[in-house]
C-alpha cells in the first residue's frame, strides 16, 4: 500500500472535515471577540462626528459577523459527500473575507474622525483583529492571507489618515507584523495537512495491523489476549479459549490471575496489571486437563488502562529445558548427581556457611580394578556393575545427602554432619561392605571392592577445594593399603603430599641433572648357576634423599608424563652400558604402559640398537599385564612388531593380576617371569609348589621359558630346578650392580660378563658342575 498524499480523495476530505472543525471550534470566540471589539469602537467614538454613518457601519458589521455565526454552526464536518464540504468551505472563505473586508472599511472610517485618545483606542482594537487571524483563520489559509493584506492596508491608510507622516515607523513595524503573521499562517496550514496525513497513515497501519492479527490469530501457535484494567479477559477468542480448554462465555470476565497456579511468574504479571506497565515473555504454568502447561506472556497498555498481548505456548521447550537440565546435573548411566552438580552441592555447603561454620563430611570412593571387570567382560557389564553400586550407595545415605558419580568408577557421599571420626568410620565400613557384595548379572556372579576416602570440614575450617583435595589425599592412602580399604585424612597426609610434590619437582631436573643410573641384576641358569642375563633396574641418585628406587618414584614419572624420556633414557643406557660386555647374555629391560601405548616405541628402541650395534634377539622387553589391559588392540599390535625386530617379549609379575592365563592366550610371550610371591613360601608350601609346577608345565606346553623372581634361599634354587623353572634372579644370586661393578672373568672356555655373585651362588654352580659332570655333561 503505498503512502497517501494530499491530492488524494480521502486526505482532501478529511482535510475539509479537518478544517470545517478547526472554524466550527473557533466559531465562537471570533464572534464574541468581533462583536466586543465594534461595542468598544462605537462607545470610544461616543462624541465624535459622523456618528449615523459610524453606527450604521457597526449595525452593519453585527449583522455580518451573526450571519457568519449562524452559518459556520450550521455546518456539518461529518458529511461523507467531499464535495458538500467543498462547497461549504468556499462560502466559509467567502464569508471570512467580508467580514475582514468590512474591518478594513470601519478602520478607515474611524481613522478620518479620531483625535488624541480615539486613534490609541482604533490602534489597539485594529491590532488584536489583526493577531486574531491565528485564531479562527489558522484552519482557512487563503482567507488568512486577505485578512491579512485587507486588515494592514486598513491600518497604514488609518494611520496616514489619523497622524500623516508620523505614522510612517508604525507602518514599517505593521509590515513585520504582517510578514510574520503570513508566515505564521502558512506554517500552521502545512502542520494541519501533515497532521491530516498522519492521521490517515495511522488509520491504515491500524487496519494493516488488524488484518495482520486477524490473520495471526488463524494461522499462528500463539493467541491474543486483552485485559481490562482490573484484569479481567475481554474479546476472547476461540483459540484461546481451545487452548485454555473453557468456552468463551466462560473466559469472559474472568481474572487472567486465575488462570495461572501460584509461582513467581504470576506474582511477576499481577504487579504489571496493577501499575499497567508493558511486559515480556513472563512464563506462568497454566493448568490444563489435570497438567501443567507452560505459557510465556508479553502485553502492552492501552490508552483506555486495558492490556493487550500475546500467549505463547512454551511447554515443549520447557520440557527439553528440564530433560537438557538433567543431563546437565546428573550422571546418565546411574541417575546420580554428576560431577557439576555434586560441585554445586559442596560450594553451596561451603561457600556462604562457611562463616557460620558448616560441618561437612565427604566419602570418596574409587572401585579396585575396575577396569580389568570392564574389558575383559564388556562395557555392558562393566555399565550394569556400576548402576547396581550406585543403587547400593543411594540406599545407604538420607534424602538430603548427595551421592554423585564423578565419573568412570570415581563416586562421592557427601553428608553434612556433627559426627566425630569414629562414625564416619563406621559409614566408611558400611559403604566397603555393601560394595563388597557380590553382584549377580545375567546369571553370572561378580565382585569387586573399593578404596574409600573420607575428609570432613569442622566448624568451617576449610572451603569446597580444600575439603576435595583432603579426601583425595585420603583415597590415595586407602589405595596405598591395598583394596578394600579405607583412610582418613589426617595432617600427615598432607605432609606425605607434599613431600610427594617436592619429589616430582625434583624429579623433574633429574635427567637435566645426571643424577639417574642404571644397576643390572644377574639371571643365572639353574641348571648351570651361570649367568645368561641382567636385569637393568632404574635407580634415582638424590642429593638429599640418597639411592631411591623405582617404586618411590615411577609412580610420579607416570603421573607428570616424565616416564617416556626416562624410558628412553633407560633404553639407550642400557644396551650402551653392556654393549662391549663379552657373551651371549641377554639385557632385560622393563617397559611401562604408557611406553607401550605410544607407537614411537618402535622407533626408540630400532635407535638404540643401530647405535649400540646391540643384536635384538639378545634384548628382552618386560611388560606387565596390564599392557594388554589398557588400549590391548593398539599394545599388542606395537608388541607384535617389536617381536618382527627379532626382540624377545617377556610377561613379568605372572600369577598376580586379574586374568594372567588369558594374556598367555591373547599373545606369544617368550618368558613367563614367575613372580616373588610363589617363590618366598616355596619352602614349606606345598601349594606354592603346585602352583610353580603348573606354571613351568603350562609354560613347556606354550613354548616358553621360566625365570623365578625374588630367589633368597640356595634350597629354593634346587627346588625351582626340580619344578621345572629355567631361570632365577634375587638377592641370593646378586644385588643389582653398578655397570663398572660387573667383571669379565672366564668360564669354560667363553668370555662373558659376570657379576661378583654371592657364595651361595658360586657353591651351588661347583655343586651343578659337578652333577653334570657325574652325568657325562646331561642336565638332571
Amino acid at each position: 500500500m503505498g503512502r497517501p498524499t494530499a491530492n488524494s480523495e480521502e486526505v482532501r476530505r478529511l482535510l475539509l472535515a479537518r478544517r470545517l472543525r478547526a472554524v466550527i471550534a473557533g466559531n465562537t470566540l471570533a464572534t464574541v471577540s468581533a462583536l466586543a471589539s465594534t461595542a468598544v469602537l462605537i462607545v470610544g467614538f461616543d462624541e465624535a462626528p459622523l456618528r449615523v454613518p459610524l453606527l450604521t457601519w457597526a449595525i452593519v458589521t453585527a449583522v455580518m459577523f451573526t450571519i457568519r455565526a449562524y452559518f459556520i454552526a450550521t455546518l456539518d464536518p461529518e458529511e461523507l459527500d467531499g464535495q458538500i464540504l467543498a462547497r461549504d468551505y468556499r462560502k466559509v472563505i467567502v464569508w471570512m473575507i467580508l467580514t475582514s473586508l468590512a474591518w478594513a472599511v470601519g478602520f478607515v472610517m474611524f481613522a478620518t474622525i479620531a483625535q488624541g485618545l480615539e486613534i490609541a483606542l482604533l490602534a489597539v482594537v485594529g491590532t488584536a483583529m489583526l493577531v486574531g487571524v491565528l485564531l479562527i483563520h489558522r484552519a482557512v489559509p487563503l482567507a488568512g492571507y486577505a485578512h491579512i493584506a485587507l486588515l494592514v492596508s486598513a491600518l497604514i491608510a488609518a494611520g496616514s489618515l489619523s497622524v500623516g507622516a508620523p505614522a510612517l515607523p508604525v507602518a514599517f513595524v505593521l509590515l513585520i507584523y504582517s510578514f510574520a503573521l503570513w508566515t505564521a499562517v502558512g506554517r500552521m496550514d502545512t502542520a494541519f495537512q501533515a497532521a491530516v496525513l498522519a492521521d490517515v497513515e495511522r488509520k491504515e497501519a491500524s487496519d494493516t495491523v488488524a488484518m495482520l492479527l486477524n490473520d495471526y490469530e488463524e494461522h499462528s501457535t500463539d493467541w491474543l489476549w486483552s485485559a481490562d484494567p482490573e484484569g479481567r479477559l475481554g474479546e476472547v477468542s476461540d483459540r484461546f479459549a481451545k487452548a485454555c480448554d473453557r468456552s468463551v462465555e466462560d473466559l469472559e470476565g474472568t481474572p487472567l490471575l486465575d488462570l495461572f497456579d501460584p509461582g513467581e511468574g504470576r506474582d511477576l504479571v499481577a504487579r504489571h496489571i496493577a501499575s499497567n506497565s508493558a511486559f515480556r515473555d513472563i512464563e506462568v504454568t497454566v493448568p490444563i486437563g489435570g497438567e501443567p502447561r507452560y505459557w510465556q506472556l508479553s502485553a502492552r497498555p492501552r490508552s483506555d488502562g486495558s492490556l493487550s498481548g500475546v500467549a505463547r505456548d512454551v511447554t515443549a521447550d520447557r520440557l527439553i529445558e528440564q530433560r537438557v537440565t538433567l543431563m546437565a546435573h546428573y550422571d546418565n548411566l546411574t541417575n546420580l548427581a554428576n560431577r557439576y552438580l555434586f560441585n554445586e552441592r559442596l560450594r553451596e555447603l561451603l561457600g556462604e556457611n562457611r562463616s557460620s561454620g558448616a560441618n561437612v563430611a565427604l566419602f570418596y570412593l574409587d572401585l579396585d580394578d575396575f577396569k580389568a571387570i570392564n574389558d575383559t567382560r564388556g562395557h555392558l557389564v562393566g555399565d550394569r556393575l556400576l548402576r547396581e553400586v550406585a543403587e547400593r550407595l543411594a540406599c545407604e545415605v538420607r534424602d538430603e545427602d548427595t551421592v554423585a558419580r564423578l565419573g568412570g568408577d570415581e563416586f562421592a557421599v557427601l553428608i553434612e554432619t556433627r559426627a566425630g571420626d569414629g562414625l564416619l568410620i563406621e559409614r566408611a565400613h558400611r559403604f566397603l561392605s555393601v560394595v563388597r557384595a557380590p553382584y549377580e548379572i545375567d546369571g553370572q556372579t561378580y565382585r569387586v571392592s573399593t578404596s574409600v576416602g573420607v575428609a570432613r570440614c569442622h566448624d568451617g575450617d576449610c572451603d569446597a577445594e580444600e575439603l576435595m583435595r583432603r579426601a583425595d589425599l585420603a583415597l590415595y592412602a586407602a589405595k596405598n593399603k591395598g583394596r578394600d580399604n579405607l583412610a582418613i585424612f589426617e595432617r600427615s597426609l598432607d605432609e606425605q603430599a607434599r613431600e610427594r610434590r617436592s619429589l616430582e619437582a625434583d624429579l623433574g631436573e633429574a635427567l637435566a641433572r645426571d643424577q639417574l643410573r642404571l644397576h643390572f641384576q644377574p639371571i643365572i641358569e639353574l641348571e648351570t648357576g651361570q649367568a645368561t642375563g641382567y636385569e637393568a633396574l632404574l635407580r634415582w641418585y638424590h642429593p638429599q634423599r640418597g639411592v631411591l628406587g623405582p617404586s618411590e618414584f615411577l609412580s610420579i614419572a607416570e603421573e607428570t608424563g616424565l616416564i617416556m624420556p626416562i624410558g628412553d633414557w633407560v633404553i639407550r643406557t642400557a644396551l650402551a652400558e653392556t654393549a662391549d660386555w663379552a657373551g651371549e647374555f641377554r639385557v632385560a629391560i622393563n617397559l611401562s604402559t604408557t611406553q607401550v601405548a605410544d607407537p614411537k616405541i618402535v622407533a626408540t628402541l630400532a635407535q638404540a640398537l643401530r647405535e649400540s650395534d646391540f643384536p635384538p634377539n639378545r634384548v628382552e622387553l618386560e611388560i606387565t599385564e596390564h599392557v594388554l589391559m589398557d588400549q590391548s588392540d593398539a599394545n599388542r599390535d606395537t608388541l607384535l612388531r617389536l617381536r618382527e625386530m627379532g626382540l624377545k617379549i617377556a610377561l613379568d609379575d605372572f600369577g598376580t593380576g586379574y586374568s594372567s592365563l588369558a594374556y598367555l592366550r591373547r599373545f606369544p610371550f617368550d618368558r613367563i617371569k614367575i613372580d616373588r610371591a610363589f617363590v618366598r613360601d616355596l619352602n614349606s608350601d606345598i601349594s606354592s609348589q603346585a602352583i610353580v609346577s603348573t606354571i613351568t608345565r603350562l609354560a613347556e606346553a606354550m613354548d616358553m621359558e621360566t625365570t623365578a623372581e625374588g630367589v633368597e634361599d640356595r634350597r629354593q634354587l634346587d627346588l625351582l630346578r626340580k619344578l621345572g623353572v629355567k631361570e632365577a634372579q634375587g638377592f641370593l644370586i646378586s644385588k643389582p650392580l653398578l655397570a663398572e661393578k660387573i667383571s669379565s672373568v672366564t668360564i669354560e672356555p667363553a668370555q662373558a660378563a659376570e657379576a661378583p655373585v654371592e657364595k651361595a651362588v658360586i657353591d651351588y654352580r661347583q655343586a651343578r658342575k659337578a652333577a653334570l659332570k657325574r652325568r657325562g655333561g646331561q642336565a638332571a
